[in-house]
């Protein structure tokens, strides 16, 4: 269980452990795929799933995003980080990691004795990684310490003027061992580097008389880097990444879903015919997930803030309870919640306008569509990859079946 691992690492070290500081450096020009630091990544921005791990850790006396941008740094703050706005000298394409962290140090001068530096393009890092690396680090008394992944690639290199021949590197192609007969090499993957202010000074991010390693596990290796590395970083933090309200032993089961209407089961337009009457527009994903999550034993239920027939219709046609005319959201669920006999945490809402942000910020499970206020966004756990009515009640719905324990699938997640 990562959070009483990272909690028993903590309380050890804050005895006798250097005093420590994160940095993640989040630049917001990113050529590749623009903005990619707060992209969502299986509903959440990418810089959240390793900053979100390194402060559960609690390996960090404070954590800094260094950042260009005024969105990242308002995810990053969200996310519980400080923010560092980084020079223009060091926010261009051409910026290195290590000068962007010597101009992070030489502005803000912290007190530290360690840096942790971690890369927000590689997602697949849990806190529990981050407790066993500092331990590796202050027991074996190195100087400097970064992850590493294992691979057995036999490597060739360019040979002869012409560079037209080869010749194996790390192997005797005479005798080809099996992968089960050697080691394999240690790669630098990038995840995260711990080293000292001096050293970084210096020109270095590893370095030092002692130099560690952590081996990270090599299926959770990814760096990203171009669009084609993003649905494979999907697929790799459903599985590896640290999102702290996925299931860990013991975890609460989700018995109450509520879904906002206008906004977020409809694109919050209303349409009027000729003669007055007025309409809304659903999606058949919304239906389907919603059914999904019932036929897994969660009741659920829609609360409108306007009296509509039409919602009144779409609830009944999905087997659920609404209740409209509701100005308190908060309210109406708390009521539900206790005739329900729940804990808040028992509970998942979905919404996209302010007047949802204290509902998202109360349950167990906070969702919203993609394009939701920007403070109900930040609020929320997770973030839809697209819009009110057009299928993030869907989306959501899916993401709670991978995530969370459920009545008729409590070892789920």
């Amino acid at each position: 269980m990562a959070t009483n691992r990272a909690s028993e690492s903590n309380s050890k070290r804050s005895k006798k452990g250097p005093r420590a500081i994160g940095v993640i450096l989040a630049r917001g020009g990113s050529k590749g795929i623009p903005l990619k630091n707060i992209k969502l990544l299986n509903g959440r921005p990418l810089l959240c799933w390793t900053l979100d791990a390194m402060r559960d850790a609690q390996v960090a006396d404070e954590i800094w995003v260094s950042t260009d941008h005024d969105e990242i740094e308002r995810v990053a703050k969200a996310s519980g980080a400080r923010v560092h706005r980084r020079g223009p000298e060091v926010s261009n394409d051409k910026t290195t990691s290590l000068a962007a962290i010597q101009e992070f140090l030489q502005v803000q001068k912290p007190e530290c004795d360690v840096v942790i530096h971690a890369q927000a393009t590689s997602p697949c890092i849990t806190p529990e990684q981050y407790c066993e690396l500092m331990d590796k680090y202050i027991n074996g008394q190195f100087d400097s310490i970064f992850s590493v992944t294992r691979r057995h690639d036999f490597r060739w290199k360019e040979v002869g003027d012409d560079v037209t021949s080869t010749e194996a590197v790390n192997f005797d192609p005479a005798h080809r061992p099996r992968r089960q007969d050697w080691n394999g090499e240690l790669y630098e993957d990038g995840a995260v580097y711990v080293t000292t202010p001096d050293l970084i000074m210096s020109g270095m991010l590893q370095g030092g008389k002692r130099v560690g390693y952590y081996e990270m596990p090599p299926q959770m290796f990814i760096d990203i880097d171009v669009p084609d590395d993003w649905p494979i970083a999907e697929g790799k933090v459903r599985q590896y990444g640290y999102d702290p309200t996925r299931h860990l032993q013991g975890a609460p089961v989700l018995k109450l879903l509520v879904c906002n209407s206008d906004g977020t089961l409809t694109n919050g337009q209303t349409y009027v015919s000729d003669d007055g009457n007025e309409m809304r527009a659903y999606h058949s994903r919304d239906a389907a997930g919603i059914q999904k999550v019932k036929q897994l034993g969660v009741t659920v239920k829609i609360v409108s803030s306007a009296a509509c027939g039409a919602h009144s219709h779409q609830a009944r046609a999905m087997g659920v309870e609404i209740a409209m005319g509701c100005l308190n959201k908060l309210s109406q669920v708390d009521i539900w919640r206790q005739q329900m006999g729940l804990d808040w945490k028992q509970v998942a809402y979905i919404g996209d306008d302010l007047l949802d942000k204290e509902c998202i910020e109360k349950v167990g499970w906070g969702g919203t569509p993609q394009d939701a206020e920007l403070d109900v966004r930040l609020a929320s756990r997770f973030v839809s990859p697209v819009g009110g009515g057009q299928g993030a009640v869907g989306s959501f719905c899916s993401y709670l079946v991978q995530s969370c324990r459920l009545p008729d699938n409590p070892d789920a997640a």
